[in-house]
């Protein structure tokens, strides 16, 4: 589960519970914000945290971390972040790439590409989709947007991707995670045996958007009462604006269920499966 959170300090107590409720195997975090001085202030209990990996990198952010699995070979799974405005360099990836046979490079690329389901494709989605079609990758997007721009001048966008290289375990599920309080949300990736043994049922969430929309007509809810009744200011702008989006994510996630992945799959016409 990889996760932007822009400022880990001020997320570390509902990351917790966001990955007791989803049991996260792996988490991997993006900016952070912490100190040099302090690369472990923030714990998980029943976590090993490990810090930012030194590579010989020139525009990734990257954290590594080895796991041996039964029926599996070594898996390498990297935490990777690429600052908006630097591009997605071809020797940067090639360079994680080659750190093991089977890898795993997860988090945000921030490189958009139409094939993923971007909004838009950049200079950066472009170089990636090259990259897949050199090294043979796996590129695993998630169906909804897992970010959310404050500025609502800005569309919702898939910025969280994995990128897989020789990792041969089939795909359960991925789906975004309505927690935590951040401009990303968390994107949950399962991963199961090649053969099928051991594997959980594949689940995804709906959202009840009726139930949603009747909800949001309550006037009356405490997550708007911050909410000054004469807007002035910047900053009541931005007060504003965060109440009103703080509240929304409330009210999806009450109205929101899992359900069997392959539910209903069979009863629904084909454009609308599509």
């Amino acid at each position: 589960m990889p996760f932007n959170a822009r400022g880990l300090e001020n997320n570390i107590l509902e990351l917790g519970k966001c990955a007791t409720e989803y049991s996260a195997d792996v988490i991997l975090v993006q900016e952070t914000f912490l100190k040099p001085s302090r690369p472990r202030a923030c714990k998980l209990a029943n976590y090993i945290q490990i810090p930012p990996t030194p590579h010989p990198l020139i525009n990734i952010e990257a954290s590594a971390c080895r796991l041996a699995m039964t029926g599996h070979g070594t898996l390498i799974i990297v935490s990777v972040y690429l600052p908006p405005h630097k591009p997605l360099l071809r020797s940067d990836i090639e360079t994680l790439l080659a750190l093991g046979d089977a890898v795993i490079l997860f988090g945000d690329l921030n490189s958009k590409n139409t094939d993923w389901r971007s909004n838009t494709t950049n200079a950066s989605g472009r170089m990636l989709a090259t990259l897949a079609e050199d090294h043979e990758l796996a590129i695993i997007a998630s169906l909804t947007p897992t970010y959310l721009p404050t500025n609502v001048r800005h569309r919702p966008n898939i910025l969280d991707l994995a990128v897989l290289k020789g990792v041969v375990l089939s795909l359960s599920s991925i789906e975004t995670v309505h927690c935590l309080d951040s401009d990303h949300l968390p994107v949950l990736l399962k991963l199961g045996s090649s053969t099928g043994e051991n594997q959980n049922i594949a689940t995804k969430t709906i959202i009840d958007w009726k139930r949603v929309s009747t909800a949001l007509e309550e006037v009356d809810t405490p997550n708007l009462n911050v909410i000054p009744d004469d807007i002035v200011s910047n900053n009541d702008i931005d007060t504003a604006i965060g109440a009103l989006t703080k509240h929304i994510k409330s009210v999806v996630k009450r109205c929101q269920r899992k359900v069997p992945a392959n539910s209903d799959r069979g009863s629904l016409p084909a454009n609308v499966r599509e």
